[in-house]
């Protein structure tokens, strides 16, 4: 059922350029974006002395050391593995699909933003849902592997962040 399903999804998505062009931009772009913005705020709060500076780098630094060892030790399959699929992307990682680093990264980095603005976080937090919908959609990840990195990341800025 799931090879059926991902390869009409990855056919529905191929078959068009500009389909194909904008989850290029979401699946390859976007990570980018939250990755190049991040240290653009904390650079912003270093400079005007902002006190949550240190939360901003303790939060996301602890999430994603103490998420990167979950998915060492867990080393679940991805679904390339084990349905034996192509994703939109070829990717050769074996393992480690579970938790999404990808998306948590993505979801406790808005959790900063939301700590510093609101509106921005809110923008980055639609950012980190896309960017776990395409990490489902092109065949890297399972819906529990994005959906437990992002409860993670937003367990973890709520605990920290509020």
């Amino acid at each position: 059922m799931y090879k059926q399903r991902f390869e009409k999804t990855k056919a529905w998505v191929t078959a068009n350029k500009h389909r194909l062009a904008a989850f290029t931009f979401i699946y390859k772009y976007l990570p980018a974006v939250v990755f190049a913005a991040y240290p653009l705020m904390l650079a912003y709060l270093f400079f005007t002395k902002d006190s949550r500076l240190l939360k901003c780098v303790a939060v996301p630094l602890f999430m994603f050391a103490t998420l990167s060892a979950a998915r060492y030790l867990l080393n679940f399959p991805r679904p390339y593995e084990k349905y034996d699929i192509t994703p939109i992307f070829p990717k050769n990682t074996v393992g480690k699909s579970f938790p999404s680093r990808h998306t948590a990264s993505a979801a406790v980095i808005a959790g900063a933003f939301l700590y510093v603005s609101l509106p921005l976080g809110a923008v980055f937090l639609v950012i980190a849902l896309l960017i776990a919908a395409s990490r489902v959609v092109g065949g890297v990840h399972f819906t529990r592997d994005v959906a437990a990195g992002v409860l993670y990341a937003l367990l973890c800025s709520a605990v920290y962040f509020l």
